[in-house]
């Protein structure tokens, strides 16, 4: 039998700071009558910590409610520029920055065309644009809670080396090469992960998922209660090189028939095409465009169904891709894995990203933002 906990003044006080500053966040604007009554906690005890917060910069004062016959109450909002965090996010042709504040919303965001190479000066140059990004915002060093870096790679559980990076040839890479060059706090993060920590910070309703980053390649991302399932070698989730094709075409792992050479986008794009025009033809009629694109939604529905009966849980398609699809092509995705499937499911469980328009370096900062308001809410 658990012993009862014995509360002193000072745990409940401590208590009390954290509700209300949680309160306030999720409020955004509000004044102390209405936290008051929405916590049942006394007037003095809000106005006493209300005041301790705005003296530690977490709320500001921000002028006065309307009046409703007795003396009018200030409105407090959540300071969300007192913490900022960096993403980004290396590409094989570009790197990507952003920052965004405590309430995620982006704050600036550049986009920078660069080859990638593991040498020293490359991480020089893009070490040093970021450095120039954050000098940009002109914001207190301190406020800068790191930099979240995410690239298409096995990341090591501490965040701080590519276990295996095929796509870039990073194998081996550790965080030194930018905590040398950039004075904050470094750490990797997988692409897949990061998108999706975008698409679990939007829509706060999802536990369980499997969510598909598709790009130029597929990864993805398994979402267990909430976080993210990585295995012993954190392996677990790299369901894109599961085979689907016994001797297949060949994927840049070395094996052969993997789903990344079937459900990528590259998959479906002729060499030199780019996915806007495929897409402007298919929707326009032609029947090889639609030829195409129903092979792939094949393969497509395939991993699928392959994942679903392993994992029963929704299925979310986020990417590049994600931004063209239409409420047609998830349709005809869901019949298509209700006809192959072992135990067909009238149930309506894919469906399309809610963050198609954002970077995924934006999930690639999330994580500090997360971590920071979780030390002084929680």
């Amino acid at each position: 039998m658990t012993a009862p906990i014995n509360y002193t003044a000072a745990m409940l006080k401590d208590s009390n700071k954290r509700n209300i500053l949680n309160c306030i966040y999720s409020l955004k604007r509000t004044t102390q009558p209405i936290v008051a009554q929405n916590l049942n906690l006394s007037r003095p005890t809000v106005t006493q910590i209300l005041k301790e917060l705005t003296e530690e910069g977490h709320i500001t004062k921000e002028g006065y409610a309307e009046s409703t016959g007795g003396r009018k109450a200030n409105i407090y909002t959540f300071n969300s520029a007192r913490k900022i965090a960096i993403g980004l996010e290396l590409l094989i042709d570009r790197y990507e920055i952003i920052a965004i504040d405590l309430y995620a919303d982006m704050l600036k965001y550049e986009k920078k065309t660069c080859l990638f190479s593991n040498t020293d000066a490359y991480f020089e140059t893009v070490s040093e644009s970021v450095n120039q990004f954050i000098q940009s915002l002109n914001v207190p060093n301190d406020s800068v809670l790191g930099v979240g870096i995410a690239l298409q790679a096995l990341i090591s559980s501490d965040g701080k080396s590519i276990i295996y990076g095929k796509i870039l040839n990073c194998t081996g890479l550790n965080i030194t090469q930018f905590t040398k060059r950039i004075p904050y706090r470094c750490i990797f993060n997988h692409d897949a992960e990061s998108l999706a920590n975008t698409e679990l910070w939007v829509d706060t309703t999802i536990k369980n998922a499997i969510f598909f980053n598709i790009r130029d390649n597929l990864s993805g991302a398994v979402i267990i209660d909430g976080d993210f399932f990585r295995g012993g070698e954190l392996k677990s989730g790299v369901f894109e090189h599961m085979t689907i094709v016994p001797n297949g075409r060949p994927c840049y792992c070395g094996k052969k028939g993997c789903a990344n050479s079937y459900c990528s986008i590259s998959a479906f794009l002729k060499p030199e095409e780019d996915i806007k025009s495929f897409f402007q033809m298919l929707r326009s009629g032609d029947k090889t465009y639609k030829k195409n694109w129903e092979s792939y939604l094949e393969h497509l529905a395939m991993v699928i169904d392959n994942l679903h009966m392993f994992i029963t849980s929704d299925v979310i398609l986020g990417g590049t891709l994600s931004r063209y699809l239409v409420e047609e092509d998830i349709e005809k995705l869901q019949l298509m894995v209700r006809k192959r499937s072992a135990f067909p499911s009238h149930e309506r469980y894919i469906k399309m990203s809610k963050c198609a328009t954002f970077p995924l370096c934006h999930g690639a900062a999330l994580p500090l933002i997360k971590n920071f308001l979780k030390k002084i809410m929680k």
